[in-house]
């Protein structure tokens, strides 16, 4: 008798992983996704942080020529910022670009010198579409000011 029970407790259990070899491929994959799609965002956000820090270069190119001592002319500075991000905004991917402002540099140096620049992308996702997610969003935002230094050409 025993040999019989032996043989009809095996033929129960064949096919017992069948239903959680579905569910372990859907973790794996997801899994997967979230990997794939992380890095992209990851990549994302350096993106934003390049184009963040260019506009807030453009926008520190402002400077007012006029005056003696070294001065950013707002009116300029955001021009410059708008120019730069006009461009980026055309790429299609970048869904915000935008001039925030201009800062004093430091508590010691009360000049308004620093131009502030916040930009934002968005991406589709890969694998995570599957579960719901169809975008991911990246932002940054960047400061720039400009540095006294040489004021005559340097003669080749």
């Amino acid at each position: 008798m025993e040999p019989l029970v032996r043989a009809v407790r095996a033929r129960g259990e064949r096919g017992s992983l069948a239903p959680a070899v579905p569910i372990i491929a859907f973790a794996l994959l997801a899994l997967g996704g979230l990997t794939i799609d992380a890095s992209r965002q990851l990549n994302a956000r350096g993106e934003a942080t390049a184009f963040a820090e260019e506009a807030a270069r453009a926008g520190a190119q402002g400077v007012d020529i006029s005056a003696d001592d070294l001065e950013l002319d707002p009116v300029l500075a955001r021009d410059r910022v708008d120019a730069y991000c006009r461009r980026v905004l055309a790429l299609g991917s970048v869904t915000e670009c935008s001039f925030v402002g201009i800062e004093p540099v430091s508590g010691t140096d009360p000049r308004p010198l620093v131009v502030v620049t916040e930009v934002r992308l968005q991406i589709n996702t890969t694998l995570l579409g599957m579960v719901g997610v169809r975008q991911m969003t990246a932002s940054a935002g960047a400061r720039a000011r400009p540095y006294e230094g040489i004021d005559t050409p340097i003669e080749p």
